[in-house]
């Protein structure tokens, strides 16, 4: 499985399994004082501020879920992000200098927060191997990170090169990495150039790329699902996008320079003779974690449950339960199933105890067999607000969808729910109402005035709805929206 693998020291991201350090030290509490020390520095540390995000808020929030799973607390991290470390940091520009910083930052933060000197040792020589894998620039940097924006790719050749593989394009792509070859050096880009070129059967461009010296064995992610509800994380090697896709030419040449086999490839396939050979000859691989992801919990059975494969997965499942051990990543896998509305695969989930009630918000209130099923297993929308970005915004494409909004808001999601305005200057936090009429949704108005919302309610900062609609797009109707909010609120 280590053809897999992007994040060096694969002992990096989860060292603490099974061990009682986490308890031994403070537990949670002591997790919050040690990231924010770390961060108190970060805020006043000239050469790494900029590597982070606008807003250190969030980041502080993550990193204290990631440090409570990397030391042996709950598995809360993994079940939920949605990017790889080696992903999340891959675009960032990492010398050893500032990761070497970061360290020394983080030696003073745990010198404050644990006072067992023994565990403080042992602490620190795990994260000095976590910091130094990743590392991914010498101290003069590529063009490909010299822009960084966090995970936004800005170097222009770079994006210019995912066209130019998707169309097949060999000559142009080939004169673009003569002339900038620092687009090859990102690891996980270059796979995705040659996942792009083998989804779309484009042998010139598959040859180019092993060419350059690209692995043939690195996955890339692969987008299954039809919701936008739930980022399905599946990543597949370019072996396995080819048998996907019957290309049988490129499959061919893949294999006759080396592309490897794996039980997450089977598994994704449902390719049933070679998973029982894989179980047969490791039974524990049927639970093992894809290389990669480092951090995150993704096994067999997710990739059987996003190539949507109800047989496979029964024997994944068999063989886990004969294990007598806990099924992990549970949750995730029913989420996936869920954002694909496969009921049959939900259900055997169901039945081998995936919790329902981590599910939240999506497009399963609209399907009558999931819907009910899920809320008789527990699930609801939830109040966190989250449903508001799902529904009632214009953000990526989002368009006017009254019915959306009830199914939400009969499975659990409430009118005077808030949703944090990120995106907005002055921040705070605004119901469903707000963000339809900034939106313009007037369908969805409706369908919140008739659930009771209250168009004289007042965001965090004291803004009504329509103060929100003067914000609103050029294009949005706003007499139609003023019709409603007025007549509502008279």
């Amino acid at each position: 499985m280590e053809h897999r693998r992007f994040l060096a020291h694969a002992e990096a991201h989860r060292p603490f399994v099974g061990s009682d350090l986490f308890a031994r030290i403070g537990g949670a509490a002591v997790v919050g004082v040690l990231v924010d020390a770390l961060y108190d520095r970060i805020e006043d540390d000239a050469a790494l501020r900029p590597l982070f995000g606008q807003d250190l808020t969030h980041g502080r929030w993550a990193q204290k879920g990631f440090f409570i799973e990397w030391l042996g607390g709950a598995c809360t991290y993994s079940t939920a992000a949605h990017l790889p470390l080696k992903h999340r940091h891959d675009l960032v520009p990492i010398t050893r200098v500032l990761a070497e910083q970061w360290l020394a930052h983080f030696h003073d933060a745990l010198n404050i927060a644990v006072a067992d000197v023994e565990a403080r040792r042992v602490i620190y020589e795990k994260v000095q191997a976590l910091g130094l894998a990743l590392v991914n620039e010498s101290e003069l940097l590529t063009q490909l990170r010299a822009r960084s924006h966090g995970t936004c790719l800005r170097y222009r050749p770079a994006v210019e090169s995912i066209e130019l593989a998707r169309r097949g394009n060999a000559v142009a792509l080939r004169a673009l990495l003569t002339r900038a070859p620092d687009v090859l050096a990102s690891t996980p880009h270059a796979a995705k150039l040659l996942h792009l070129a083998v989804l779309a059967g484009r042998m010139p461009v598959v040859e180019l790329l092993l060419d350059k010296g690209v692995d043939l064995n690195k996955p890339a992610p692969i987008a299954l699902a039809r919701s936008l509800d739930f980022e399905t994380l599946i990543f597949v090697t370019p072996l396995c996008t080819a048998r996907l896709k019957r290309r049988k030419d490129i499959e061919i040449a893949l294999v006759s320079q080396g592309a490897k086999e794996d039980i997450f490839t089977h598994a994704f396939l449902g390719e049933l003779g070679a998973l029982a050979e894989d179980l047969a000859r490791e039974p524990s691989s049927g639970q093992a974690t894809d290389p990669a992801v480092d951090a995150l919990e993704i096994t067999p059975i997710h990739h059987a449950v996003a190539g949507g494969h109800i047989e496979p997965l029964r024997v994944l499942l068999a063989c886990a339960s004969h294990a007598q051990g806990s099924l992990h990543g549970a949750d995730r896998a029913l989420r996936t199933a869920v954002a694909h509305e496969n009921v049959a695969i939900a259900m055997l989930l169901l039945d081998h105890g995936a919790d329902a009630t981590t599910i939240g918000a999506g497009r399963w209130v609209m399907n009558p067999e999931l819907a009910p099923m899920l809320s008789r297993a527990g699930a609801r929308v939830g109040r966190s607000g989250n449903w508001i970005q799902l529904s009632c915004t214009g953000n990526q494409g989002r368009k006017d969808d009254p019915q959306y909004v009830a199914a939400l808001l009969r499975y659990g999601a409430r009118v005077d729910d808030r949703r944090e305005t990120v995106q907005m200057a002055d921040g705070g936090r605004a119901t469903a109402l707000h963000y339809a009429a900034k939106a313009g949704f007037v369908k969805t108005i409706e369908v919140l005035l008739a659930h009771g919302a209250d168009p004289s309610l007042r965001d965090d900062n004291g803004l009504t709805p329509l103060d929100w609609l003067e914000r609103a797009a050029k294009s949005v109707d706003r007499d139609a929206v003023r019709r409603l909010l007025h007549r509502q609120g008279t």
